[in-house]
């Protein structure tokens, strides 16, 4: 007699870092991460499926480091190990980068107390690519993923601070974190008071920018991911360079423009931005076929800016401006929220008749607005 198998869910990305952001608010600061400085979310359960289905990820992106063999350093006693004793490269045919780690090695120095770190994961694995791209969006911030991998009780790295923001995100294992009360002191200890907490699997910790942390294994395998990102970093940075030019041309230190540090000032002048998600919908955009498993999500890097007019719809994305018809309202709004949704969950959530939502999909498909995978 044979036992069914249930088919499990598919990871959803986008659902889970909303849930950790909601988790991280939720745990006494009023706005998402950074605000609240230290901040720690323990989940009540159900976090499993999310880290397997994110250390598939890793352990994809160790069997073929590829071309992207460089994201890899080996880190013992606060030295990189020379990439020669721990990884074989050849370069085949049409230059293309062979790469593979050497396991003998890579284990021994590990169990030693070494520290395995792959810097810009999501390049190398879609799973970690959808979650990075649900933090930017959801955070409105340049972002990339670190993964560290550890076995010894020892600590590769000594107390240190970091110049962006970070979300950690325990994997597997347990590992040891503690972490500065004084948020952004860029201290070489640590205050008496200080967070100290062992991480298991599914917790996530918020470590805002120039805060002071130290971090050791606890003589188990561990693994966690680091999401750095740096809120509204493209926009702040265009606001600096102009003050600065206006400054150097005139002589004169301009005032900041009203309200130009404003969330909802910051996010429109994010929709003007060009930047794009990862993600190709060539089926789409050729043939115009929306498949039922097709996964659909909005294009930019970042949130679409919408308004309404006398029967129309105006969406600043990507630097672009579109306009629609106003019955096109509730579609867009859920696509806008930024998670992948199927043309089954867009008809019940927009009440349109099926040809004029596949029509707007196949439209945004063609036009770059929408990514339709699958």
């Amino acid at each position: 007699m044979t036992t069914a198998t249930v088919p499990t869910a598919p990871f959803d990305a986008f659902a889970h870092a909303q849930a950790l952001l909601t988790g991280l608010t939720g745990s006494g600061a009023d706005e998402p991460p950074p605000a609240g400085g230290v901040r720690l979310h323990e989940p009540a359960g159900g976090t499993d499926a999310a880290c397997e289905a994110l250390l598939a990820g890793v352990w994809s992106a160790l069997a073929r480091p590829g071309a992207l063999a460089t994201n890899f350093r080996l880190v013992e006693s606060g030295r990189q190990v020379d990439r020669s004793r721990w990884m074989r490269s050849r370069v085949g045919d049409g230059e293309i980068l062979h790469t593979a780690l050497v396991p003998s090695y890579l284990h021994s120095a590990v169990q030693r107390g070494a520290t395995l770190v792959i810097s810009h994961l999501e390049a190398l694995d879609e799973r970690i690519m959808l979650l990075c791209e649900a933090f930017e969006y959801q955070l409105r911030a340049r972002a990339w993923v670190n993964c560290y991998i550890t076995a010894g009780a020892n600590s590769a790295f000594d107390v240190h601070s970091d110049d962006h923001d970070a979300l950690v995100l325990q994997l597997l294992g347990a590992k040891h974190w503690e972490v500065d009360s004084r948020v952004g002191a860029r201290a070489r200890d640590l205050a008496h008071g200080s967070l100290d907490r062992v991480l298991t699997p599914g917790m996530c910790l918020s470590v805002p920018r120039d805060t002071a942390h130290r971090v050791s294994g606890t003589g188990e395998l561990t693994v966690h991911l680091t999401i750095g990102y740096e809120p509204f970093a493209d926009v702040l940075e265009e606001i600096d360079a102009a003050r600065a030019l206006v400054a150097s041309t005139t002589g004169t230190d301009p005032a900041p423009r009203s309200g130009a540090d404003r969330p909802d000032y910051l996010a429109g002048r994010l929709a003007l931005r060009p930047d794009r998600r990862p993600g190709a919908s060539l089926r789409s955009a050729l043939t115009g076929e929306i498949g039922a498993t097709t996964r659909i999500r909005w294009a930019s890097r970042f949130p679409p800016h919408v308004t309404t007019g006398d029967g129309h719809l105006t969406v600043t994305t990507m630097g672009r401006r579109i306009r629609l018809d106003r019955r096109l309202e509730r579609a867009v709004a859920l696509l806008a929220r930024g998670g992948a949704l199927t043309v089954d969950q867009l008809a019940a959530g927009s009440d349109l008749p099926e040809a004029e939502l596949r029509a707007l999909l196949a439209f945004g498909a063609r036009h770059d607005f929408l990514i339709c995978e699958g």
